[in-house]
Order: structure tokens, then C-alpha cells, then sequence
């Protein structure tokens, strides 16, 4: 085994693997890496790609978005030092496509920022780590207009916040929740251990409950057995004035999607009840609540050995 990581490990080894991946050879792996990143190629000019490595250099198309529309692009990945300057230029170039806002994960946004001149807004989006209005405010010195709330906080704490800060606020009213990000490839690697063909759908199942797993380019990620659906909530949201309710469509049908979207832009306080029941029946009674009614409390296990 030492001596196969020791011949891969070699400049030469490295140098001829550079060199398929930029052949023409290397065409094939473009389809299916597309397919496992769910890469919409729609967005990209038409181009002919001589091998796997030209892929990467792929244009954005000159996009002409709907005025009545607002078009916001997630950043929601960590970047290392080696990404900033494709990181900057990505950024300068979304500035010539009329865009809304950037929801950014990696803090590397907001020093770039300053040098660039942005003519859209910023979205703190650190998931976990949205859940108070003093970092909110923090970032709103900084210059960033929104914070999209974490999904392990209560309608309580989000109310709070709501009252405490002066940033503009995105809350999630419905989808499937993320609840584990690593960047080891799990699914791809429990595959090649056992042998196993890959699938279109990947799945933990645990005390009965089924959890959608995704292994893509950027790692793997596990999200929530059930829907969070808290259209109950969302007239006393609006009322409240937070800015955006976010519907996610990742897992959902399509069509299925488009009527909760009805569902919700038509709800008033007096067919409520009766959307309410028809969303049910959309989502199959697949959902709950998620933890808008639970606080999430962290408790020290004692160590016996202490005693």
C-alpha cells in the first residue's frame, strides 16, 4: 500500500494526470460530473469543450432578468487562499449581470467588497451561525443589508431579532433542512469500499426516519427527514415585515412546487385553514415544524472519571 502512495504521490504521477485532464480523452467525465452537481447548462454560452480541464473555463451567458423579478446568487461554500482571486473576479463580473444581492458564506466577501465597488447587496448566510441580532448588527456596520436566519432557531428568537436589529431579514417557511455538511466525499467512498453502483438518490435511514443524503463536488451534505413547513406562521411573518420568506424547491417536485408556491401568494386570513389542509395533502403530511417551537439546549456530558 506505502508503495502505490508513494508512485501516486510522485511530481511525474501528478504531471501525466494533468495531461489526460487536458486532453481529449478526459470528454467523458464532463456529462456526469454536470449530472452530480446539478450544473444548469443553461446558463453557460454553447461551446464545444476540447477536454475535461476546458470545461472549467466555461462563460456565463449575457442573462436579461425579468424587472418584476428580484435575483439573488448563493456563494454558500468556504474558499481557500488559492480561490480568492477567481472569488474577486467572479465577483466583479456578477455586476455587469443586474443582479439583487450575493449571499456569501466565506467572510473573504466582505473584504473584497471594499476594493470593488459592489452595486448589489450583501447577505450574511453562515447558516449555523445566523442566530443573534448583535452579529447581525456587527455585519450591518460592515455594510451588509441582510442575514438569512439560521433554521435552528425559534419563531421566538427570530421575532426577537427581528425587533433588535436593524439588518433586513430571509427566513426559510419551507424545505428540507440541511443538518451535516463535511467535505469528504462519504457516499462516494462507502460506494468503492463495497462495490456499489451509484444511484440517483442517496438515503440514511435511522429510527424509522429516511435522510436525503447528497454527495457532489463540494462534499457531502444530509438534510432533514421531513419538510419544515411553517405556512401557519408565514401571514404573522409578513406581518412582522421580515423581508423574505424563502420556499426551497431542492427535493420537491416541480409541479408539486409550483402549487405550494400558489398556495402561499394566495393565502389571506380567511382561506387559511382551508390552503393549509391542501398543503398538507401536497407535502403528504411528510413535515413539521422543525425548530421554530424547540430551543435548541446544549448540555455537558459528565465524564465518570471525574468522580
Amino acid at each position: 500500500g506505502r508503495l502505490f502512495v508513494r508512485i501516486f504521490s510522485l511530481p511525474i504521477f501528478s504531471k501525466l494526470v494533468g495531461c489526460f485532464l487536458d486532453s481529449r480523452l478526459s470528454k467523458f467525465k464532463i456529462n456526469s460530473f454536470i449530472k452530480k452537481n446539478n450544473i444548469d447548462m443553461d446558463l453557460y454560452e454553447d461551446k464545444n469543450y476540447r477536454s475535461f480541464n476546458d470545461f472549467f473555463t466555461r462563460k456565463i451567458k449575457n442573462i436579461e432578468f425579468s424587472k418584476d423579478k428580484k435575483v439573488f446568487i448563493n456563494l454558500n461554500k468556504n474558499f481557500h487562499n488559492d480561490d480568492l482571486e477567481k472569488l474577486e473576479n467572479c465577483l466583479i463580473d456578477l455586476k455587469n449581470l443586474n443582479i439583487d444581492g450575493v449571499l456569501y458564506y466565506d467572510i473573504s466577501v466582505i473584504n473584497i467588497k471594499d476594493r470593488i465597488d459592489l452595486n448589489y447587496d450583501l447577505i450574511w448566510a453562515q447558516e449555523h451561525l445566523t442566530t443573534n441580532y448583535s452579529t447581525c448588527n456587527y455585519w450591518y456596520d460592515f455594510g451588509v443589508k441582510y442575514a438569512y436566519l439560521s433554521n435552528e432557531i425559534t419563531l421566538d428568537e427570530i421575532i426577537n431579532i427581528k425587533k433588535e436589529t436593524k439588518m433586513g431579514l430571509f427566513v426559510n417557511v419551507l424545505g428540507y433542512l440541511p443538518m451535516f455538511t463535511s467535505k469528504r466525499h462519504l457516499v462516494d467512498n462507502y460506494l468503492k469500499t463495497f462495490s456499489l453502483k451509484e444511484s440517483d438518490n442517496y438515503h440514511i435511514y435511522k429510527e424509522g426516519n429516511s435522510y436525503p443524503i447528497v454527495d457532489n463536488n463540494d462534499g457531502t451534505t444530509v438534510y432533514s427527514s421531513k419538510i419544515l413547513n411553517a405556512f401557519d406562521e408565514y401571514l404573522g411573518l409578513k406581518k412582522l415585515n421580515i423581508d423574505y420568506c424563502v420556499l426551497n424547491s431542492f427535493l420537491i417536485n416541480d409541479k408539486v412546487f409550483e402549487e405550494i408556491v400558489k398556495i402561499f401568494n394566495t393565502v389571506n386570513d380567511e382561506n387559511k385553514k382551508e390552503l393549509s389542509s391542501n398543503l398538507d395533502k401536497l407535502l403528504e403530511g411528510k413535515w413539521d415544524k422543525g425548530f421554530l417551537y424547540k430551543e435548541t439546549v446544549y448540555k455537558v456530558k459528565k465524564n465518570d472519571k471525574d468522580n
